[in-house]
């Protein structure tokens, strides 16, 4: 009985839905460590005590290596590259960056020209915006989308107008680090939708936020705290894998124009790299009779997981979906 007792805590550690993980990283005092590294070294010197911070973490952090590790085989087997004995130390280590990034980012200490347009849609969804027309953008836990807003806080995006961008997120389990990034501005909140709260009226109100020429985010590759049963499953790096029904709903209920974005360093461990913008435009419209809806969810899932997939694989340490991803949760 012991040891079926030992095997069941060591298994619930690994598996489980995201929102039942506890936000790790230490008590407050670590993170405001983090936020004066952040505002007070130099560049290199903040990769330098990120990465030895992320070391003694990694050593203590059994669970942590164990879900950072289903993450990687996945990956290991759908692109044939290795991850490595030290795959999941580099995994945390490219995570702590991030977190340091969206310090930075905060503060206004990352500029414009860190960023490296693509031969994609940017150019169609810049002239979208200067005409007054918004979009519903669906990001996700690859790199990093706060850089990308808080460049827009800072008044230091591409367009020629300004514009708002509401993200929709599930603060409740990383509530010390959101704490830091309020410190850094205050009017942080003020444009974020709580997705636990989404219905009908907020719903309405987003669809009002794009048609005045604002942006809607959500990330479509983490699923619903509160709506667990609510998916749609699609293979991923090689294996069926649940994606948020309600953010693909969504989509289909604002009938917006419907935009991929990702945010990468182009150097997976060098926060002084340039950053990769990817922008593309949904080849696949919800606008349509309401029998040929779930397909048309499906295709667009399709056509999201296919792009993230091959970003996985170009920057395998940069995303952050931090759980068994794949664990199933049966409709």
């Amino acid at each position: 009985m012991a040891e079926q007792r030992e095997y069941k805590s060591k298994n619930d550690a690994v598996n489980g839905h995201w929102a039942d993980l506890k936000e790790v990283g230490g008590g407050l005092w670590h993170f405001r460590f983090m936020l004066w590294v952040a505002c007070h070294l130099p560049l290199f010197m903040v990769e330098l005590v990120t990465a030895v911070g992320s070391f003694f973490f990694w050593l203590g952090a059994a669970p942590v290596r164990a879900r950072s590790r289903i993450y990687l085989d996945h990956l290991s087997k759908a692109s044939g590259k290795k991850m490595g004995l030290f795959g999941t130390y580099k995994h945390i280590y490219s995570f702590a960056l991030s977190m340091m990034e969206k310090l930075l980012g905060w503060r206004g200490a990352i500029k414009l020209n860190r960023i490296e347009k693509q031969n994609d849609d940017l150019e169609m969804f810049l002239d979208q915006l200067n005409r007054g027309q918004g979009a519903f953008m669906l990001c996700s836990h690859l790199g990093n989308m706060e850089m990308l807003r808080s460049l827009t806080a800072y008044d230091g995006f591409m367009t020629k107008r300004k514009f708002e961008v509401f993200p929709v997120i599930d603060f409740s389990v990383t509530s010390k680090f959101n704490g830091l990034l309020r410190e850094l501005n205050p009017g942080l909140m003020d444009h974020i939708v709580d997705a636990n709260g989404i219905g009908i009226e907020s719903a309405v109100w987003m669809k009002e936020q794009v048609s005045a020429g604002n942006l809607v985010v959500i990330a479509g590759d983490r699923t619903s705290a509160n709506s667990r049963n609510r998916t749609i499953a699609t293979e991923f790096l090689g294996e069926p894998a649940n994606f948020p029904e309600g953010t693909f709903s969504l989509a289909g209920i604002l009938n917006e124009p419907v935009y991929f974005v990702f945010v990468v360093r182009k150097s997976d461990f060098n926060i002084r790299s340039t950053y990769e913008l990817h922008v593309m435009r949904a080849k696949t419209s919800l606008q349509c009779p309401r029998k040929e809806r779930p397909e048309r969810m499906k295709a667009l899932l399709r056509e999201y997981t296919s792009i993230l997939e091959k970003l996985c694989k170009e920057h395998p340490y940069q995303w952050y979906n931090f759980y068994n991803f794949w664990e199933r949760i049966e409709n």
